[in-house]
């Protein structure tokens, strides 16, 4: 076992490495820290290069010079390319391309450049290994789509973007530890072709652990952010977290988890896909996310993938746009399914023949059972009124004037509207050879001369069982997708009513405090200022009882407008409690925060509150803490200087501002 530990029979440990707790809603669970050292001795573990390494160490120090970054970072070529490659990305709007490595470090932000780094890393080290069940090209396929439907959810999970597109990449690293510690043993693990869960249990039972504990584990020592290892933990399963729905680390482990799911739709068979459907969109159903948004992500998703994989060298395969695969038809569609009792109605048919008299017999004998008829003479005026009207049923000549049938089909099967017609081709017993080409092309069936009307009876019952399955598909997908919709919008309102203050309007407590998080991650990584303001309405609780609580509230509501229009437009204003409110400022210095400050405090004293009867004077305190690099407190800190100077603010007068020192 390579000095390994037996392992089947070693306990649960749950969050030993640092905040050790089973308390607290969807924490991670880490495994035993000797058991994971002896993992590590054993140099069978999955693990950044020396460059990759020396990057994180790096940027752990607080002195550390950015020319020392940039020299780590073009030690490596590959990775200094990829550095270019996504700062210049389009969501970084930049108006002139980058083109050198310190300003593309800068656009993305030191501590982004780690995380990325770390990944890509990983990547390139374990694109072989010794378990030879495990599909390591496969497994890496699916990490780079899992990766890229991250990042395009990154804004839903308020994420910084290569955060995202990090956690997607690494949120199955276990498998791959498991895959490298215990080749022969993971590979009967993978063999069995059990369940999630099934094969969770299975893991425990062989090593002691799984590969949600030691993936979590390795991101946790990699000093990946505490909300994005526990969603990595729990992405597979979400339901087991039991986080609050509207919360932030509900939102990043969903998107984890619709993640894995447009991964395994892009990596899967093209059979495989027409099931997988329904499942997409009830998964992004509990992330609020409707049938159109759905199919511009996965379109964005495969695309992604796509042109990654090429600049990875990882296996990719062309996927159809999503809106197309939901219009396609089943695979094997013909199988149970059993004849009309009669011969269709309505139908448009398009006839495509030189054959005059032929011609004449079929559509007479189409029209007497109430199809509608349209009739061309060669193949390439055929193709034309094909393309334009999208007729139901093409019956076509298979050699003609101006048009063989393998080209007509060929071109029809390329077209937006036409590529669902039903297509049967008309041969001769001598064409018999070239009929296997057409069929190639796109014909569904063929009609064999001499042509009777036993036989075209047969062949048109057999077009409209698979037509009408198809338009049954396409009405089921419709009521899934409007479903879904629905669905969605009910989970997003549910949403906002969980963020929302609903007296003021305002994003409450937990929205702020989730979106300071954020700020205060991406500040740290891009050495920014970011301010907070904590506010207070002046003897607010005299309003209520000279005016009574629904004029209390009216003021609230005012107070709240008059916040959000003094604010600027990137700052978070919510509701902290009471008559108490915060505004988080990113990238304001002190300066900044106290102008925007001194703004909300004169544009509440100047309006007040008046209706037809009352005239109310109304002011606010205003406490205000700043920071900028290097940081040596953390976020809760930051609100706690915010609000002791507002208490200060009350007690030197009211109607004033104080700032932290």
């Amino acid at each position: 076992m390579n000095g390994l530990p037996e392992l089947v029979t070693s306990p649960l440990h749950r969050s030993p490495l640092a905040r050790a707790s089973t308390e607290g809603e969807g924490q991670a669970h880490f495994i035993s820290p000797a058991i994971y050292q002896k993992f590590k001795t054993s140099r069978l573990l999955p693990c950044p290069s020396e460059v990759a390494l020396a990057i994180i160490s790096l940027l752990r120090r607080d002195d550390y010079k950015l020319d020392d970054l940039v020299r780590l970072v073009q030690s490596d070529p590959v990775i200094a390319g990829l550095m270019l490659k996504i700062s210049n990305a389009a969501m970084y709007g930049q108006t002139r391309p980058v083109v050198s490595l310190p300003k593309a470090i800068a656009t993305l932000g030191t501590s982004r450049v780690g995380v990325l780094v770390l990944g890509l890393s990983l990547l390139q080290s374990y694109a072989k290994g010794k378990c030879a069940q495990f599909d390591y090209p496969r497994f890496w396929s699916r990490s780079l789509a899992t990766a890229i439907a991250s990042q395009a959810l990154a804004s839903y999970a308020k994420l910084p973007a290569e955060e995202g597109f990090t956690a997607g990449l690494l949120c199955s690293i276990g498998e791959l530890a498991l895959a490298s510690l215990f080749p022969e043993r993971y590979g009967e693990i993978i063999s069995a072709q059990c369940s999630t869960t099934e094969r969770l249990t299975l893991e425990q039972k062989t090593f002691g652990t799984d590969r949600r504990e030691l993936g979590a584990t390795m991101l946790h020592e990699w000093h990946m952010p505490e909300i994005l290892v526990a969603a990595v933990y729990h992405c597979e399963i979400p339901d087991e977290a039991d986080f609050s729905g509207g919360s932030r680390s509900f939102v990043v482990t969903q998107s984890l988890h619709i993640s894995l799911a447009l991964a395994d739709f892009c990596v899967a068979k093209e059979a495989e896909r027409w099931k997988m459907l329904p499942n997409l969109f009830v998964k992004a159903a509990h992330l609020g996310i409707e049938g159109e948004e759905l199919s511009c992500l996965a379109d964005k998703t495969f695309k992604g993938w796509r042109e990654w994989g090429e600049m990875l060298k990882v296996q990719t395969q062309d996927i159809p746009p999503f809106a197309n695969l939901l219009a396609s038809p089943p695979p094997k569609i013909l199988e149970n399914t059993s004849a009309p009792s009669s011969l269709p109605k309505n139908r448009s048919v398009l006839l495509v023949t030189d054959k005059i008299a032929e011609s004449s017999e079929l559509g007479c004998y189409l029209e007497s059972n109430g199809f509608k008829v349209q009739r061309a003479n060669s193949g390439d005026v055929g193709l034309n009124v094909a393309l334009s009207e999208g007729p139901d049923l093409i019956l076509l000549e298979m050699i003609g004037p101006g048009m063989d049938a393998q080209t007509f089909c060929l071109s029809l099967r390329a077209s937006p509207v036409a590529k669902d017609s039903y297509i049967i081709v008309i041969c001769n017993p001598e064409d018999e050879a070239k009929l296997a080409q057409a069929v190639d092309a796109g014909a569904d069936d063929f009609l064999m001369r001499p042509i009777t009307n036993l036989t075209l009876a047969a062949r048109l019952r057999a077009a409209e069982r698979v037509m009408h399955l198809q338009s049954e598909v396409l009405r089921e997908r419709y009521n899934l997708a409007k479903s879904a919709n629905e669905w969605a919008g009910s989970n997003r309102r549910l949403t906002v009513v969980a963020m929302t203050d609903l007296l003021t309007r305002l994003p409450n407590r937990r929205h702020g405090l989730d979106f300071l998080a954020a700020e205060w991650a991406h500040a740290l990584s891009s050495k920014l200022p970011v301010s907070c303001l904590m506010i207070d309405i002046d003897h607010f609780k005299s309003i209520n009882d000279k005016h009574g609580h629904q004029t209390g509230d009216a003021v609230l509501a005012s107070i709240s407008s008059r916040l959000k229009s003094s604010a600027r437009s990137e700052d978070m204003v919510f509701r902290y409690g009471g008559e108490e409110f915060c505004i988080v400022c990113p990238g304001a210095n002190r300066r900044r925060a106290l102008e925007i400050a001194e703004r909300i405090r004169q544009s509440v004293a100047t309006a007040g509150f008046h209706t037809p009867d009352l005239n109310i004077s109304v002011t606010v305190s205003i406490g205000v803490a700043a920071v900028s690099p290097p940081y040596v407190r953390n976020q809760e800190t930051l609100i706690a200087d915010a609000d002791a100077a507002l208490y200060r603010a009350k007690n030197l007068g009211r109607n004033r501002i104080e700032i932290a020192d």
